[in-house]
């Protein structure tokens, strides 16, 4: 009874001020909370947002159908079209899965994450206001969450350990929330470099920031590190204007030197028995550590789980959502490690790209590769084409840098299927969409006028 008036305003939002309830639901976010992680039933369910999403999702498709409220260039957007042959693809993997009911439940997941945040937000997004109240909208809360994240860190002196749970029960570990907090590092850059800023609009954006890095040096996660660290790479070579041509031959001539130095790279990798810690140092020097760091070996565990599993079933994989409960059978003893096991509840396939070579084969695979390289492909696309726009172009290249963070800490874990990651990442892919619409317009206007 006491719900009756938040749901009759939930509608209502709906239905009369969409948009209003879009920023909502991506302000909620960073607060669900996984009921599965409240041990309730075994649900694996984030409340508020999930429910709100699902509710979101009917409203936009049967919106949609009545009045086309999403523009005819989103629906026919080369990304766009990478997206439908995912979903069609994990349609059909869920009807062949091992276990149907997960993989259904899957696809419905990832439609409420894709058609309201990714195709909602872009036809939000062609009005480029709105692509900074979205990103105001999830910092401002994810900045309370890393708040109270770190005040209860702070109580165990920020030692290693306890920074794998602090942030529960909004982040499920230290990962998540790291991938998170490196995600937007370059959106807190973006808003502090954005031209014409008052001094109090930079001096808040400048706490930030330092707020945010703070929390990204104890997070402790290690992938989040690198990301950030490689978006940074990026950023310099956008500013310096290096060539295109110059690093691809960099690229080339790296790859070559990694070839034929294979095997002495892995010999002095397995000499590496520096274990992750609370030393930032050490921590760092552990992410080539094969040889005794639990987490690493682990990673290497699943992998080849993943590998396994596809050799067997290489084209419809065992379905989406399924790589955890199927993985087990496929560890090889000598590849267990202390954090093994073959209960299905600890983690996944460690990987935004293996994860669906075993649940959706290699079509699936190849999808989620392709959807990747496109975003990048048009980010620099629009980037070229925005160059009298320069406000524009601001937000689209730290938008890219955002995403970058995220793709490149993809290859050694995975949470789009979480609303955490789910809802910035492919608002982000959103944005990117919207400001290529917008500077391919831009463009046609100038070449008539």
């Amino acid at each position: 009874m006491l719900a009756l008036p938040m749901a009759l305003t939930v509608v209502l939002l709906a239905f009369f001020k969409p948009e209003y309830l879009f920023y909502t639901i991506v302000f909620l976010t960073p607060f669900s909370i996984n009921l599965e992680e409240l041990e309730m039933g075994g649900l694996a369910f984030y409340l508020p947002t999930e429910p709100l999403l699902f509710g979101f999702l009917i409203i936009v498709m049967l919106g949609h159908l009545h009045q086309k409220i999403i523009p005819d260039q989103i629906m026919r957007h080369p990304v766009s079209q990478i997206l439908y042959l995912y979903l069609t693809w994990l349609a059909v993997c869920a009807i062949t899965s091992t276990d149907p009911v997960v993989s259904i439940k899957f696809l419905l997941a990832k439609l409420w994450f894709i058609v309201p945040i990714y195709f909602f937000g872009a036809a939000l997004f062609l009005n480029p206001d709105n692509i900074v109240r979205f990103l105001h909208a999830y910092l401002l809360a994810f900045l309370v969450v890393v708040c109270y994240t770190l005040m209860i860190h702070a109580g165990y002196g920020f030692e290693e350990d306890p920074a794998h749970w602090v942030m529960e029960p909004f982040y499920r570990d230290h990962t998540q929330y790291g991938s998170m907090v490196a995600f937007f590092v370059p959106v807190a850059f973006a808003f502090l470099l954005m031209p014409k800023r008052s001094i109090y609009a930079r001096f808040a954006f400048i706490v930030i920031c330092g707020l945010l890095v703070f929390a990204l040096v104890y997070s402790y996660s290690r992938a989040a590190w690198l990301s950030v660290f490689l978006a940074f790479g990026v950023w310099l070579v956008v500013k310096l204007r290096i060539r295109i041509w110059a690093l691809i031959m960099s690229s080339m001539v790296l790859a070559v030197i990694a070839l034929v130095s294979f095997d002495d790279v892995l010999t002095q990798l397995q000499k590496n028995k520096t274990d992750s810690s609370d030393n930032l140092v050490e921590n760092v020097e552990s992410i080539t550590n094969i040889t005794t760091d639990a987490s690493n070996l682990e990673r290497i565990n699943r992998w080849r789980a993943v590998f396994a599993m596809a050799a067997e079933r290489p084209v419809f994989g065992f379905g989406p959502g399924t790589y955890m409960f199927e993985y087990a059978p496929y560890q090889r003893s000598q590849d267990l490690t202390i954090i093994s096991t073959n209960f299905g509840d600890v983690g996944n396939a460690h990987s935004e790209y293996l994860g669906p070579l075993a649940e959706t084969g290699i079509p699936g695979f190849l999808l989620m590769v392709s959807l990747v390289v496109l975003i990048f492909y048009r980010a620099f696309h629009a980037y070229q084409l925005l160059a009298r726009r320069p406000v524009l172009r601001h937000l689209l290249l730290f938008t890219a840098l955002a995403l970058l963070t995220y793709f490149s800490h993809g290859v050694l874990n995975n949470f789009l299927d979480s609303d955490k990651a789910s809802v910035p990442v492919f608002g982000g892919m959103a944005i990117i969409v919207a400001l290529d619409l917008l500077s391919q317009q831009r463009t046609g206007k100038e070449s008539s006028g």
